[in-house]
């Protein structure tokens, strides 16, 4: 038998506060969402891929503004003419808006919405045209109908 003492085994030195060999980072588990940010579900995919949309809700397109200015120039037109008498010359712009704002509309179908708007705008301005037509036509009637008067004249004196 031999006295030899067996050789110490010459391992890494090891940092006493944290176990780990003296010189190296420690090597920390792999987390299970390091390979990708998001789910690798398709709906998601197709989510992160789409091309960039207007706001509204997913996979329907934005309204036409025209159209919506269709609307808001035949409400104006028509509730304007209760109080005040000029506003209903705004009635013909909702009517040609509306009409322009429903053929973009229906050439583009996938990339705007809005066609009830710009129909309801067309609809207002029609019935605003229709009444400033009336309207115009009626003093212009009032307007011939005092000229011709007899009774009608410039002067007051009476005789």
């Amino acid at each position: 038998m031999s006295d030899e003492t067996p050789p110490e085994q010459q391992g890494p030195q090891l940092n006493p506060q944290t176990g780990y060999p003296v010189g190296q980072p420690p090597a920390y588990p792999q987390q299970p969402y390091a390979q990708a940010p998001y789910p690798q579900h398709p709906v998601y995919q197709a989510a992160y891929q789409a091309p960039y949309q207007a706001p509204g809700f997913p996979g329907h397109p934005a309204d036409l503004p025209k159209a919506t200015t269709a609307m808001v120039v035949g409400i104006v037109a028509l509730a304007g003419a209760v109080f005040c008498v000029l506003p209903i010359l705004a009635a013909p712009v909702a009517w040609i808006l509306g009409a322009q704002a429903r053929g973009q509309i229906r050439r583009a179908p996938q990339q705007w919405s809005g066609e009830g708007k710009a129909t309801a705008g067309m609809v207002l301005g029609i019935v605003g045209t229709v009444l400033l037509v009336l309207g115009l036509l009626a003093l212009v009637i009032v307007i011939v109908m005092l000229v011709n008067d007899p009774n009608f004249s410039g002067s007051s004196t009476g005789v």
